[in-house]
């Protein structure tokens, strides 16, 4: 089956892990897969999909629009003889009426709500509703989230039936030889998150939990992986606390897991804003296969569905800092290589990329024999 997979996603970039994911396991299941991106045509040449790429260079909030305008026009250039398409909401629903007329089963793909604050939220908020309207209007046959939440909150904003929907959750690729971490007594505690760098997502606020844990007395270091708005908080941090804290530009999103393992904790500070609280963050799959504990701010973005083990710590905003003191100041570290096990067990078990890809193939087959 010839498929077209239109996403705003840049390859290069460690926040793309998802698409190469899904695309990989399309390509191992037989589709004849083609990739369209914002990226310089021929980028992909060692991928296993085609690629078709269009470059755009436009400043930060028009990126999409940009990039739409080149698709619609590179698609009216073509011939069009793919069976199906799925098209990221990011991409626009001027690009998503034109491949309704198409008369193929066309997907939307949504991996994440409109994440930017102030004026550019709500720009993308708008292009949000209108890409759902598309499946709402029977343009497309269904479209795929994230996680539960995501789902409920696209049938409540929509009113789009739930049999219209699938949740694709965050995977992540376990190497079979993952050893659990080790730790010894007069190491400082390593904490590390990677990721988008910006304001809204909780950081600043972390990085002062760090500085506390120190002045009671527990050696703790935080390591930033990323780039972002709150480049330049960070920096001024880092320059009066250089022994706390360390800043890291982005890295290869096949070289993530590797570079876990050089500490103990990840965190999830995103608060609990409607955005975090729908999403199904990558990095807390990511953090348990390297073997990983989780610290975070409790709400249902962070959460697993299922009942989890003592090496996941999400608490209130409130208490977190004195919950998070307690547990580091009683923890042995046969205990912490022992949590250390039990995440990658767990990430074993509940979190490999092949349940979202046979949800995905599934939906896509099933509406392209219907």
């Amino acid at each position: 089956m010839k498929l077209l997979w239109i996403t705003h996603r840049k390859f290069d970039d460690f926040c793309a892990t998802t698409p190469i994911a899904l695309a990989n396991g399309l390509v191992e299941l037989e589709f004849d897969l083609t990739i369209m991106n914002p990226e310089e045509d021929g980028s992909h040449e060692s991928s296993v999909w085609k690629h078709i790429g269009l470059e755009t260079n436009a400043i930060r909030g028009f990126q999409s629009r940009s990039f739409s305008k080149k698709v619609l026009i590179h698609l009216e250039s073509i011939e069009l003889d793919f069976d199906a398409y799925i098209m990221d909401w990011q991409v626009g629903s001027k690009v998503g009426e034109f491949l309704a007329q198409q008369n193929r089963p066309c997907f939307l793909m949504d991996r994440s709500p409109p994440a930017d604050s102030g004026i550019f939220a709500k720009m993308q908020w708008k292009g949000w509703k209108e890409a759902w309207k598309l499946v709402k209007k029977g343009l497309f046959g269904s479209g795929f989230v994230v996680s539960n939440a995501h789902l409920r909150f696209v049938i409540q904003s929509s009113n789009i039936p739930a049999t219209n929907i699938s949740v694709l959750e965050a995977g992540v690729n376990l190497p079979d030889d993952a050893v659990p971490l080790s730790r010894e007594d007069e190491d400082a505690w390593k904490f590390v998150y990677h990721g988008r760098l910006d304001k809204h997502r909780g950081i600043l606020e972390f990085m002062k939990h760090i500085v506390a844990w120190n002045d009671i007395g527990i050696a703790s270091q935080l390591t930033l992986i990323g780039e972002g708005s709150a480049i330049s908080d960070i920096k001024k941090r880092i320059a009066k606390r250089p022994d706390l804290f360390t800043l890291k530009g982005r890295i290869p999103h096949h070289e993530v897991l590797e570079e876990l393992k050089n500490y103990h904790i990840g965190i999830l500070p995103m608060p609990a804003t409607k955005v975090w609280k729908l999403a199904s963050p990558l990095k807390r799959g990511e953090y348990l296969a390297s073997g990983l504990m989780i610290v975070g701010l409790d709400h249902q973005g962070h959460r697993f569905d299922d009942d989890v083990g003592p090496w996941m710590q999400l608490h209130d905003a409130s208490i977190l800092r004195t919950k998070i003191s307690s547990v580091l100041n009683s923890m042995s570290d046969e205990e912490f290589t022992e949590h250390s096990q039990a995440a990658i067990e767990y990430a074993r078990a509940h979190l490999p990329w092949s349940r979202s890809i046979e949800t995905l193939t599934h939906r896509i087959r099933g509406e392209s024999n219907g």
